[in-house]
């Protein structure tokens, strides 16, 4: 073996193979120092990276998984000439240098003909242009060791039928609703009984579920006392008997669909109509009973817009958010970047039609030209990555948005935007932070990074409107700087006040977001060591507990590294969103591990492993990873926790799980 590659062991080690996944319940920590692959290498990328040969990187495959040895020479010669291509097109950005895409080990993972797919008409079709649909066969063998007609989809094959599939009514409200179980995104799970401080530490896996063609799990549950309904990477949306997994029905929503699905009401409050985005930046509705389609609505004009936040519901309307996949296509300096403005939509839940549209940024003009002659655009970009808050009490909209991808900057991105409900006019804003323009082109070396270049401290995390324990109405922002924000929505979002929680970065400071009681703020941080110039102090990965009327830190508990040395593949951070419910404080890490923390204390109560083996489900490998967006689901005793995440080079995974109180 190379020795570079003495630290790629396998990025999914099994710690421990379930056969019978209701049974386990913890899992030890020993292993995990195994978990070492191209990701240690991130905090070096730029230096690092390219001094590996691609003969060495096609031996260092992670997973356990590498190509086929070539048989043929037609083999030999598709294998060199997709070696070939991805090292010219895709290595840049793959091989560590671009965070957001996904790191060579998950593409492993991918079939063939999803890689191909994505290459032709996907969110990488910019990437593909120049290759011949055979090139493009011939970087999927090079990466995955098979042909496209040597492979197969997974195919599910379910053990158990649920009652609930022959016909029964969903009558039962939700448990959890949305991305923060309420339209003001609180996370707090205030009917919550069941689950105590002294009972937490009971909670072991009841069932889980894995999901197909995925590498990664990252749609928040929603959960009503008979069915559990979520997204997958597949593009499928599932709806789940809540006792044991077994299916309801499943829609097909032929792009994935991220963040949470949302449950609208009928006039006796029983489930109607399932709301989401998908990954194709189209709006759906959904027959809550029977998974048929109702209506599906495109909500932006621009070719690589998405929608990665989740959408919310209020008197009629449904208000999605809107970014985009063009910050990963600026890396090319043949790209003309950049053209994509961020957006927020109101769309008729009845009928599907665009109400209004609200738009971050001015329309991009021709500015300059980079270095390679390509003409630039601007300005740009201040997508609005995360869900929607509404407050229902001032008829708003409040949106959080992420950088300008090109010059210039404005006063719209780093920013919390207020908007009327009804007509989609922007009442006020509120910028953070100044002068933050970033894209792909910035990590790689590229020719459309803009002047500002950065610092990237977008909002990745939905804003709380919060009533403190005095009256008070708050809303409270966490920022990647590592920055928490608490604005006066009865004065335009004048600042109460700051604190700094973390010391920020690339990959947050407050990432996906906060929790809170109406008392304490719960706030997850990240702080990896992305090495961003802007950062400030020392790392403070963990959970923090601030006083919701003045800011101040009232305790931390700063998370061991269960490691042995700091690595992006298992690393103890926590960037997805924190969830609470009376007296206690849930957390997923990004080294997998699930906690269940005392909101009085901060002490660990509870504990798991999420990154692990869970044998075959439904006809599928089931494996779990890094937690790293969705954060868990509080519901009737249960928490529900999504397992997995292929990008920023943390470990892939496919799992939906769920832990309970035996009765």
């Amino acid at each position: 073996m190379p020795t570079s590659c003495l630290h790629a062991a396998p990025a999914m080690a099994p710690l421990a193979l379930v056969t019978r996944v209701a049974h386990v319940t913890h899992v030890t920590l020993v292993t995990l120092g195994t978990l070492g692959t191209l990701g240690t290498l991130i905090t070096h990328v730029t230096r690092l990276k390219r001094r590996l040969s691609l003969l060495t990187l096609a031996s260092c495959l992670t997973l356990g998984i590498t190509p086929a040895a070539a048989q043929t020479a037609d083999d030999d010669a598709a294998h060199s000439a997709g070696a070939s291509d991805y090292a010219l097109l895709c290595a840049g950005c793959h091989e560590g240098a671009l965070l957001e895409a996904p790191q060579r080990s998950a593409l492993a993972l991918f079939s063939p003909a999803r890689i191909v797919e994505s290459l032709e008409s996907g969110i990488m079709a910019t990437q593909g242009m120049p290759l011949t649909r055979a090139k493009k066969r011939d970087v999927a063998f090079f990466l995955t060791g098979k042909r496209v007609d040597e492979t197969a989809s997974q195919v599910m094959t379910f053990a158990c039928d649920s009652p609930l599939s022959n016909g029964t009514a969903l009558d039962q409200p939700p448990l959890w609703n949305g991305w923060g179980a309420g339209i003001n995104n609180s996370r707090h799970q205030f009917n919550e009984t069941l689950l105590t401080p002294d009972n937490v530490g009971e909670l072991s896996l009841d069932w889980a579920f894995a999901f197909p063609e995925a590498t990664r799990s990252r749609s928040q549950p929603l959960v009503t006392p008979q069915a559990v309904f979520i997204g997958s990477q597949e593009g499928v949306v599932y709806a789940l008997d809540s006792a044991n997994g077994c299916p309801i029905w499943t829609y097909d929503a032929e792009a994935e669909v991220r963040s949470a699905v949302i449950l609208d009401l009928d006039e006796q409050g029983k489930p109607e109509t399932l709301l989401f985005g998908d990954f194709g930046a189209n709006a759906h509705a959904v027959d809550a009973q029977t998974g048929e389609l109702r209506w599906k609505t495109s909500v932006h004009e621009h070719r690589l817009a998405t929608i990665t936040g989740a959408t919310a519901v209020a008197d009629g309307i449904l208000v999605v958010p809107v970014s985009s996949l063009e910050i990963i296509a600026a890396s090319r300096n043949e790209y003309s970047c950049c053209s994509f403005r961020g957006a927020v939509v109101g769309l008729s839940i009845a009928t599907g039609e665009i109400l209004w549209t609200h738009y971050t940024t001015p329309p991009p003009q021709p500015t300059s030209k980079n270095r390679l002659g390509t003409q630039m655009q601007g300005p740009s970009g201040a997508p609005v990555w995360s869900g929607i808050t509404i407050d229902t009490k001032r008829s708003l909209v409040y949106a959080t948005t992420g950088e300008n991808y090109s010059s210039p900057a404005t006063k719209t991105s780093d920013a919390v935007i207020a908007i009327d409900l009804y007509s989609g006019e922007r009442r006020w804003v509120r910028q953070v932070t100044t002068n933050d323009a970033w894209n792909g082109a910035c990590s790689t070396g590229g020719f459309n990074c803009p002047e500002e270049k950065g610092p990237d401290f977008d909002f990745g995390a939905a804003a709380l409107l919060i009533e403190s324990k005095s009256g008070q109405d708050l809303l409270v922002v966490g920022q990647k700087s590592g920055m928490v924000y608490a604005l006066d929505p009865d004065a335009d979002g004048e600042l109460l006040w700051e604190t700094r929680a973390g010391s920020g970065g690339t990959m947050g400071g407050i990432h996906y977001g906060m929790s809170s009681d109406g008392d304490g703020l719960f706030v997850g941080v990240s702080d990896l060591p992305t090495n961003n110039p802007y950062n400030v102090g020392e790392g403070q990965p963990g959970i923090h507990r601030l006083d919701l009327a003045s800011g101040a830190i009232e305790w931390r508990n700063l998370l061991p590294n269960v490691c042995g040395e700091t690595k992006f593949l298992c690393f103890q951070g926590i960037s997805a969103a924190v969830s609470s419910s009376p007296g206690l404080v849930f957390a997923g890490g990004l080294d997998g591990m699930l906690r269940a923390f005392d909101a009085e204390s901060g002490a660990i109560l509870w504990e798991t492993n999420t990154a692990q083996e869970y044998g075959d489900i439904n006809g599928v490998r089931g494996f779990g990873g890094a937690i790293e967006a969705d954060g868990p689901v509080i519901a009737g005793g249960s928490v529900y926790i999504t397992s997995g995440y292929e990008k920023w080079g943390e470990q892939p995974g496919n799992m939906l799980l769920v832990y309970s109180i035996k009765k």
